[in-house]
């Protein structure tokens, strides 16, 4: 083939890449790009595009790639010039240069929407659709992995059961989507009246649970059950409504009331109702005797 012809072909080919709905950098041992597709983020080096977070796997994998000559596939994250985030799914691969010098390329496709539907069957199979509380199945893993920590490492553990009282009068009352609405608005106040490692999930209904870690002494729960009861109690504004609330609270911990999540639930379950037959608006810690 003549130069003419060669120009000709790589100049084609060139055009092709960059016009390319997938991705592609071509890049030296620096991570400074030869060649860049889409033409949009030309010039720009890959380690300056790759999400921050990812940056550190992609560029292990890469360091790897030029010294072993190990292939790989990832999934990560890059920014756009625009600022806008997708998500990439890409194979890299060394290869010698025309010019003797040793390259890589990383070829990747936009997974963006495929991420975003599994974002949202994760959601689904994990969080309740209505409050976005963790659900019972997402619950009863953390709570699983909690029990591992607290078993090896013996820290304290406690599973709060709370309840609404006379919730179904207010459903009664102002009708199923003003009660949904107020459910929102207990989980809200609920998730901002617990700690960072602590767990708030909506069981069904009007049932909630709370896993309860960290703690030194039985008067740290009350205290946290106190601070619920206490938010729970100030009026909601539903729709100009004015609606107040109260719930009753039991709890369980370990290991004293159980080594196992079915026999902690159903124990804080017990105190909860134990505090109900208190009068409601109470809380409870599980006794042996009930």
């Amino acid at each position: 083939m003549d130069d003419h012809l060669s120009d000709f072909a790589d100049g084609l080919l060139r055009a092709a890449v960059q016009q390319s709905p997938d991705w592609l950098w071509i890049f030296g041992a620096s991570g400074l790009p030869v060649c860049v597709a889409p033409a949009s983020c030309a010039g720009i080096g890959l380690y300056e595009t790759v999400y921050e977070s990812d940056l550190a796997s992609v560029r292990a994998s890469c360091d790897r790639l030029f010294s072993l000559y190990v292939p790989f596939r990832a999934a990560f994250r890059v920014v756009q010039p625009d600022g806008l985030c997708v998500w990439l799914e890409g194979s890299g691969y060394a290869f010698l240069a025309p010019d003797g010098q040793k390259r890589a390329a990383l070829s990747a496709k936009d997974i963006t929407q495929y991420k975003q539907m599994e974002d949202r069957l994760t959601r689904l199979a994990y969080y309740d659709p209505l409050t976005g509380l963790p659900n019972r199945r997402l619950f009863q893993d953390r709570m699983s992995q909690a029990l591992h920590t607290a078993k090896r490492y013996q820290h304290k553990l406690a599973v709060m059961y709370l309840d609404m009282d006379d919730f179904k009068n207010i459903n009664d009352t102002y009708g199923h989507a003003t009660g949904d609405e107020l459910l929102t608005k207990v989980a809200s106040r609920l998730s901002h009246s617990i700690r960072e490692p602590d767990t708030v999930s909506r069981m069904g209904g009007d049932e909630f649970v709370l896993l309860l870690q960290q703690f030194l002494l039985p008067d740290d729960i009350a205290k946290i059950a106190r601070r619920i009861s206490n938010a729970l109690n100030q009026p909601f504004d539903l729709n100009g409504q004015k609606i107040t609330l109260t719930c009753s609270i039991g709890a369980a911990f370990f290991p004293e009331h159980g080594d196992d999540s079915e026999t902690l639930l159903q124990n804080a379950d017990a105190a909860m109702y134990a505090s109900k037959l208190q009068g409601k608006n109470h809380f409870h810690f599980y006794s042996n005797t009930e």
